[in-house]
């Protein structure tokens, strides 16, 4: 899956450098996908990102955000229970990801994001092992679901327990944790 799509993105570039994530970089380092001369620029995941904030209830748009939103501490999705960030850009696609929404919790007290993985049905235990081994699950539980009619898995995960999260960071870093969670859960299955 990422292999294919980052031998791709490499193929198509049309000069001699590339602009990577980090984790694309390192990926295609390891699996020897970038060819001689080829120069790597890291890219900002949230650069060409969009930015919306949502009411919970009502799913009414609030406001498009700029990429300073990002900036904010984490607890901005406390102090506005009402509300949850949906964050869509194209850096999500080399993980089979088309956007990842973030909300507070209240009754259970944990921020929470939620995302569609466009990963076949079949890998079910391959996803649940790493989610497992990333998790701590005696505190709270994840859950996965597959929606067949649009062939993608519902995550819904309280990242309070997810091995690595701080709380004290902005939201950018909140986002960048995730994606790099994602990346190599999806790696996991190559």
């Amino acid at each position: 899956m990422i292999k294919n799509k980052l031998t791709k993105k490499i193929e198509e570039t049309s000069d001699q450098e590339i602009v990577l994530t980090e984790e694309e970089k390192d990926f295609a380092e390891k699996n020897h996908l970038l060819p001689a001369g080829l120069n790597v620029i890291p890219q900002n995941l949230f650069s060409e990102a969009i930015i919306e904030r949502y009411n919970k209830e009502t799913d009414e748009l609030i406001s498009k955000e700029s990429i300073a939103f990002l900036q904010s501490p984490i607890s901005y999705f406390k102090d506005n229970i009402q509300e949850y960030t949906f964050l869509e850009t194209k850096v999500l696609d080399i993980v089979s990801v088309d956007a990842i929404a973030v909300e507070y919790d209240e009754v259970f007290e944990v921020y929470t994001a939620m995302f569609g993985l466009y990963i076949q049905k079949k890998y079910s235990a391959e996803i649940r092992a790493f989610l497992d081994e990333h998790y701590n699950s005696e505190k709270m539980q994840y859950s996965m679901m597959f929606a067949a009619n649009e062939g993608l898995w519902e995550i819904n995960l309280p990242i309070n327990y997810l091995n690595g999260f701080n709380d004290s960071s902005s939201i950018e870093e909140m986002y960048q944790f995730l994606y790099s969670l994602i990346f190599r859960l999806a790696a996991t299955i190559e």
